[in-house]
């Protein structure tokens, strides 16, 4: 029995690994809409942890923040808009955390925690992933309502910017079984 208990606990030490990102690859980005214009906000600026278990990706666990003044839209004065707006002095980043992953036709849905503006809201957000033998790629494409999360929308000539707001999640990171 001891030896059960051994090779069980061999072989899920074994299956965790550690995903090192590839910052100069990766990035999030959000895209925020408005009648007279439409843009981008970038970050590469992508910390935290993913831990992998190559043997049943369903168990494998994400944690990831990004520093909320890491995005640029390539505007200066918008992006000091956006600062102030989801009040970055108070919440300076942006997290998500899994707590469940489930294997789907199209890849996987990752349901977890995300933190934005001193809100927790639980989401699941489609992720699909491709991985050889050292080398994973993560992306995912989703939505988040700005009301969810008690912001303020900003308006520009009376007219609000659109509530929603659609994000991309690249990541590029290697395999690291030694941490």
């Amino acid at each position: 029995m001891k030896k059960l208990i051994f090779i069980l606990l061999f072989q899920s030490l074994y299956a965790q690994s550690f995903v090192d990102f590839n910052l100069s690859k990766s990035f999030i980005s959000y895209d925020g809409k408005h009648p007279a214009h439409n843009w981008t906000g970038v970050s590469k600026d992508i910390q935290g942890t993913f831990e992998i278990n190559k043997q049943d990706l369903t168990q494998s666990k994400v944690d990831l923040f990004v520093p909320v003044f890491s995005f640029d839209s390539k505007n200066a004065n918008r992006d000091s808009n956006m600062l102030d707006v989801v009040e970055e002095y108070y919440y300076p980043f942006v997290r998500f955390t899994s707590s469940k992953i489930n294997k789907t036709e199209n890849g996987f849905k990752v349901t977890g925690n995300l933190s934005f503006h001193g809100i927790i809201k639980e989401l699941t957000i489609p992720v699909n992933l491709e991985e050889d033998n050292q080398t994973v790629i993560v992306t995912s494409d989703f939505s988040i309502m700005l009301s969810d999360f008690k912001i303020k929308r900003p308006a520009l000539l009376t007219i609000k910017i659109r509530n929603q707001v659609d994000l991309k999640v690249y990541l590029v990171g290697s395999i690291n079984n030694k941490k």
